[in-house]
């Protein structure tokens, strides 16, 4: 019989412990930034949330609302701006891998593995990480 690995908590779909070990088996170290910037769904041009962490592999995303699962999306990662300057975006495909339920009860985490991204995105990544790292 085949195990359910998926449970509804809260309204909320998360993994078992197991999704979590497998998730921790990353290529490169996630950074949390000294910001939330805003992540939207180039789709829509809704505002998806925040991010949590991010590498040049994938990125843990903060939303108000669960985020569809195993599936892939187009996404607008709003750069941080001075004062008039225009904000730029980065533009991202990726993949939600896993959610589960934040600290705070009212949010939700979403896991996203980044889909075979452009040099000049993860070239942004990286500058953003080494400018913003908390």
């Amino acid at each position: 019989m085949k195990e359910n690995l998926w449970d509804f908590r809260g309204g909320v779909l998360v993994t078992d412990q197991r999704h979590f070990f497998a998730v921790e088996k990353r290529r490169r170290r996630r950074w949390e930034l000294v910001f939330y910037l805003r992540i939207f769904d180039q789709a829509d041009g809704s505002l998806l949330g925040h991010v949590v962490d991010i590498s040049a592999d994938g990125l843990m995303l903060l939303s108000e609302y669960p985020i569809g699962l195993n599936k892939d999306f187009d996404l607008g990662l709003e750069m941080p701006g001075s004062g008039t300057k225009k904000r730029m975006k980065i533009t991202l495909k990726a993949h939600s891998i896993w959610q589960s339920n934040d600290a705070n009860p009212d949010l939700i985490d979403t896991g996203f593995q980044l889909i075979n991204p452009e040099k000049s995105s993860i070239d942004a990544i990286t500058k953003l990480i080494r400018e913003l790292q908390f």
